[in-house]
């Protein structure tokens, strides 16, 4: 059987690419932005990761943990380690957020009355969906990790168009803080991990049941919503 991570990874190569190659990427890289699209991209990102909190926190209820001294070998059990881990790095990114916008003098611009985009309330209901009760567990981790593998890709492309010759001094908040925190090797690490719990639970499954059609469907999804989510740059 494939994993069903490196099956989706091959669904659709082009929106795959559409969804972690935009335009928004490379000028972030490069300090062509503007500044007013930056700080409204800035605090979209924001509201999504908080609705990832309420995501994560979802999921947590789907885990059927074992009360078995052995726990911690269960599946269940490395499912509900790994989202811990996750709400303690979006803890982390929200503070990131919020501390670095009140450095740059935008915490009021990021934080303050904002409302969620069309593009943001599409990432709401594709979490709410993933974690409704009639889905599997299953589901609800695929698009956890579908976002943040979009995410990690997206991001390793921005880093591959900065010029790596600036000095410190020479870089805008997204050379300097953003685009290395979400390029990281520490990020890889926890998107490859959550990959791998999705592999575990998928081999659970048939590969012609409807569960992994659900989790096709949850990509495809997810490459939509990713696409959308970055903002035009012309």
């Amino acid at each position: 059987m494939p994993s069903l991570t490196g099956h989706l990874l091959h669904l659709d190569e082009p929106g795959l690419k559409a969804a972690t190659q935009h335009p928004f990427l490379s000028a972030a890289a490069t300090s062509s932005l503007l500044l007013p699209k930056l700080k409204a991209w800035l605090a979209q990102d924001r509201l999504y990761a908080l609705a990832y909190v309420n995501f994560i926190g979802s999921l947590l209820s789907k885990a059927a943990i074992p009360t078995t001294a052995s726990r911690e070998t269960s599946l269940e059990w490395r499912a509900a380690d790994a989202l811990i881990d996750c709400l303690t790095n979006i803890r982390t990114e929200l503070k990131l957020f919020e501390e670095t916008a009140e450095a740059e003098g935008w915490l009021d611009d990021i934080c303050a009355g904002v409302q969620p985009s069309v593009q943001t309330r599409t990432y709401q209901d594709l979490f709410a969906g993933a974690a409704a009760p009639s889905k599997p567990l299953l589901v609800g981790l695929t698009v956890l990790w579908a976002t943040e593998e979009c995410y990690l890709r997206s991001w390793r492309h921005a880093a591959s168009k900065m010029d790596h010759g600036l000095k410190p001094k020479e870089k805008d908040v997204m050379q300097r803080v953003f685009i290395p925190n979400w390029s990281s090797p520490e990020f890889e690490a926890l998107v490859r991990r959550l990959g791998g719990l999705v592999n575990k639970f998928a081999s659970c499954y048939e590969e012609s049941g409807w569960e992994w059609q659900e989790c096709e469907t949850a990509w495809r999804q997810v490459l939509r919503a990713e696409k959308e989510f970055w903002p035009e740059v012309v």
